[in-house]
């Protein structure tokens, strides 16, 4: 098999490619990561609890989740570009919605638009490469380019989103969110093509549909590879539900500083998908998302035990970026390995892995909102909401490697 599909004419070189497919993925963690300094801000002006401020996140995991059911068999049946386009103008609009939003109630609505628009931008970047780069090793090697490019805005997005706070405004961030999705609309209509020809489309039928959904569910090597993913991607929201709470109430971390911090998860991201491209063509996608669990739990065990003994905030800091950093090799192996099983419905694999990754996400959002929220706000709730944030990573690693062990008996049992 050739590693990339040379009928696809693609009139831009392979570097200009991986830059706007980078910056398309970009606007996911963009429209979390860039208001993240301003959450107590948010908290202040609408006079509402730090919980209720915390399910504008939810809200907008669950709408990227039920946005990728819908988007997903789209671009199965219609192609990549249509789509594409449709959901980068929804997300512009939604963009705008949230920085007039009168109260947090619109606020909340508006960011569920929000995530239903950004999942178009994830899936068809998913499907896009598998179009192009067929072999598992290869496309696992060029999503890893993506990722870096893309890892770029989470690095950068809460320092940008703190000095935004301090020069303009919180609602300041949303509307710059919408002017780069504008930028991104620009690229995708002068220089991406359409990868998904005529005759490997499937003809749109709901029952195909539900069919395809059904296939996936019923392969227990493929729902478990998905579950991997949005079991140790859980665990990066349990972060960011709670981090800006116990960073800045907890431990006085200024809102403006909170990116520097927050960069630190990105920069050890940075590294490890750069070891993940320089080595997946070597050892293969399963054994690198192996490593990344493996390191995951380590720095698991090291939060209970920073937690527990309360070494201090530098080392919950560090361990904290070690088990966030591991997060893209995990999930960008596993999509890997699901998308080999399924080239033929990248679309739908793609979307189905991403619901029940942000689905995961945003529930577990969901039930530490709720548990913060049945506490005043007092030093002994942040204390609190960090034992939560903690205890969360830490189970949903635990989850994570349980099921990569589950998948290595279901292999033995097979050979």
């Amino acid at each position: 098999m050739q590693p990339y599909d040379k009928s696809i004419e693609i009139n831009i070189s392979k570097k200009a490619l991986i830059f706007i497919l980078g910056l398309l993925s970009m606007l996911m963690p963009l429209s979390i990561d860039m208001y993240l300094p301003s959450m107590p801000t948010i908290t202040e002006n609408f006079h509402v609890s730090d919980a209720t401020v915390q399910l504008t996140i939810s809200c907008y995991l669950l709408g990227f989740s039920f946005g990728q059911l819908i988007f997903g068999p789209l671009t199965d049946s219609y192609g990549r570009r249509y789509v594409l386009i449709f959901g980068l103008i929804i997300f512009i609009l939604a963009s705008i919605s949230c920085g007039i939003a009168a109260n947090i109630h619109q606020l909340i609505t508006a960011r569920f638009f929000h995530g239903i628009a950004a999942a178009a931008t994830a899936i068809v970047v998913n499907a896009l490469m598998k179009d192009i780069y067929r072999d598992r090793d290869e496309f696992s090697k060029m999503m890893s380019f993506v990722m870096l490019i893309s890892n770029v805005a989470p690095l950068l997005a809460p320092i940008i989103g703190g000095f935004v706070l301090y020069w303009f405004n919180w609602q300041a961030n949303f509307f710059a969110l919408g002017l780069i999705a504008l930028l991104c609309l620009v690229f995708v209509f002068t220089a991406i093509p359409e990868t998904l020809s005529q005759s490997k489309r499937d003809k749109f039928s709901l029952t195909r549909i539900l069919s395809n959904f059904i296939t996936l569910f019923r392969h227990r090597q493929v729902l478990s590879y998905m579950m991997i993913g949005a079991f140790s991607g859980a665990g990066l929201f349990s972060f960011l539900s709670l981090g800006p709470f116990v960073y800045m109430n907890l431990h006085g971390v200024e809102s403006i500083h909170f990116g520097y911090y927050f960069a630190l998860n990105i920069t050890v991201m940075i590294i490890m998908n750069t070891i993940n491209s320089r080595f997946v063509r070597r050892v293969g996608s399963i054994k690198m998302m192996q490593f990344g669990l493996l390191i995951q739990f380590i720095m698991a065990i090291a939060l209970t035990v920073v937690t527990i003994t309360n070494l201090g905030f530098i080392y919950l800091v560090i361990c904290v970026a070690g088990y966030i950093g591991c997060i893209s090799t995990i999930g960008g192996n596993s999509m890997a390995v699901v998308l080999d099983f399924y080239s033929h419905i990248a679309g739908t694999a793609s979307s189905l892995a991403g619901t029940l990754r942000f689905a995961v996400a945003g529930a577990i959002g969901v039930i530490l909102s709720t548990l913060v929220a049945a506490h005043p706000q007092t030093t002994v709730n942040h204390n609190m909401s960090e034992w939560l944030m903690v205890g969360s990573m830490v189970i949903c690693n635990f989850i994570a490697v349980s099921l990569f062990l589950r998948i290595k008996s279901f292999r033995r049992n097979e050979q």
